[in-house]
């Protein structure tokens, strides 16, 4: 007799957890989708920032080359004029 009344309930039970099961189910799901969406969100924004570093990089090597030439222009046109003064001699660079 008594395993007529425990069969009920663990039946009872086990419908119970089943329905819970398929419950939590739906919010896992729910859940899961967010953070795949999240996921492609982070993604698609980690790959913009990819780009955006990449052409800060390049602008900075020009910037870089642009000046590494300037100085090397200055350079010369110093190197030039001290030429010039030499060529003139002291006395023709005193006058001024």
């Amino acid at each position: 007799m008594r395993k007529m009344t425990v069969r009920p309930i663990l039946a009872a039970a086990i419908l119970g957890l089943a329905a819970l099961a398929a419950g939590c189910g739906e919010e896992i799901k729910k859940e899961n989708e967010q953070l795949k969406a999240q996921v492609a969100t982070l993604q698609k924004e980690n790959a913009d920032l990819k780009a955006q570093v990449a052409a800060a990089k390049g602008e900075a090597d020009k910037a870089k080359q642009e000046m590494e030439n300037a100085a090397k222009e200055w350079q010369a046109k110093l190197d030039e004029l001290q030429q010039q003064l030499t060529r003139r001699g002291p006395a023709k660079a005193s006058k001024r």
